[in-house]
């Protein structure tokens, strides 16, 4: 953020703390603008030239290019304390976690044109198409590259990074669309009438089913590094008896966290909740069909929460304390979010204990923030 000699707060996309810039400007507002950067006139230490040519040719993909690896992990940190701060939450400082063994992104969604993925450009309909992506995992990326999609308009790439195993989802239907004899290919209209497709992958110490429409995280360094971060938390922190899994996806805490508990796992998207079915047989899990605001709460000493981007929001902490939890972990992906909802539960008598941020998506804006939060 800098400041108008008018006294207008001016948001620039793409510089750092202390830089000098010049820029331009590109929404003017009555109390604030917005601008990018044209001219870095003296750098931050932090600032790190740009690897890739895409970027600067203005995809949008990753916007953190620009900063050095250690700094972006503090940066992103900086994001949730700022948030925080504005929501009146008493926080502790939080840990930092960067993720191992990672080898990029593999799910992947694009745009296409004229049969080949890309990305749009920043604040634009216009694609950029990839030669290379770095950003990404090696057998996702081939198909990037290579692959031709015939008349669709998007297209999903999804791997298993450690099982070997290629999915391709187009919208509409397969006509035209040129991939590896090896890749799973399903058009949105075949799945639209009941076929199923999905691949394995291998995080947190166990093999899932992943349909192709459902959720999960975007690399399975990052599943490790969450589930190792949530089952401290809960082995620290946590009573012993049932726990709850809301917004449960294929299951990932009731399968692994949960794996020696009761667990009630809270889902209501199909295509996970018919994957949780099979990453969670044996094991003493129940699959409850609900939105969680709709969920008629039972008694837990563990809740742990992943919601999507929009938080819990009012409703839904108020369906997840009326199971009374000693013990509250809460996973966000949006800064702004997790602060609200640390607000809501720090109203509904709960008290933040320790928080790590999780650098999910290197190279990105993107944050990811574990909470733990205890009566």
């Amino acid at each position: 953020m800098a400041r108008a000699e008018d006294g207008r707060i001016v948001f620039v996309e793409g510089a750092l703390a202390g830089e000098t810039v010049t820029v331009e400007l590109i929404r003017v507002d009555k109390r604030w603008s917005r601008a990018r950067v044209v001219t870095v006139l003296e750098p931050s230490p932090e600032r790190v030239p740009v690897p890739c040519t895409h970027q600067m040719e203005g995809c949008g993909g990753c916007d953190l290019l620009h900063v050095a690896d250690d700094a972006q992990l503090r940066m992103k940190s900086s994001m949730v304390i700022d948030q925080l701060v504005r929501a009146e939450v008493d926080a502790p400082d939080p840990a930092l976690r960067s993720l191992d063994d990672d080898q990029g992104r593999t799910t992947v969604r694009a745009a296409v044109i004229d049969g080949r993925a890309g990305y749009r450009i920043r604040g634009s309909h216009d694609i950029v198409v990839p030669e290379v992506c770095d950003a990404v995992d090696p057998m996702a990326e081939q198909l990037l590259v290579d692959g031709r999609f015939g008349d669709a308009t998007e297209v999903t790439i999804r791997v298993g990074s450690r099982t070997g195993e290629r999915l391709v989802m187009v919208e509409g239907g397969t006509f035209g669309v040129e991939v590896p004899d090896d890749v799973l290919l399903v058009g949105t209209d075949e799945l639209a009438k009941g076929k199923r497709a999905w691949i394995h992958e291998e995080a947190g110490g166990r093999r899932w089913r992943i349909s192709a429409r459902s959720f999960f995280q975007n690399r399975p360094a990052g599943v490790d590094a969450l589930v190792d971060e949530v089952a401290e938390m809960v082995a620290e922190l946590g009573p012993d008896g049932p726990m709850v899994d809301a917004y449960s996806g294929v299951g990932i805490f009731a399968g692994t966290v949960g794996a020696e508990r009761v667990v009630h796992a809270i889902e209501r998207g199909k295509d996970s909740i018919a994957d949780a079915r099979v990453n969670l047989d044996g094991l003493d899990a129940k699959i409850i069909t609900s939105s969680v605001e709709r969920w008629r709460s039972t008694p837990a000493g563990v809740v742990i929460a992943d919601p999507a981007r929009e938080g819990l929001g009012k409703e839904g902490v108020a369906a997840l304390l009326r199971a009374e939890p000693d013990l509250f972990v809460l996973v966000s992906c949006d800064p702004s979010a997790f602060a609200k909802d640390a607000r809501r539960l720090l109203d509904g008598g709960m008290t933040l204990d320790r928080m790590t941020v999780v650098d999910l998506f290197p190279g990105t804006s993107h944050v990811e923030t574990i909470g733990a939060f205890t009566r």
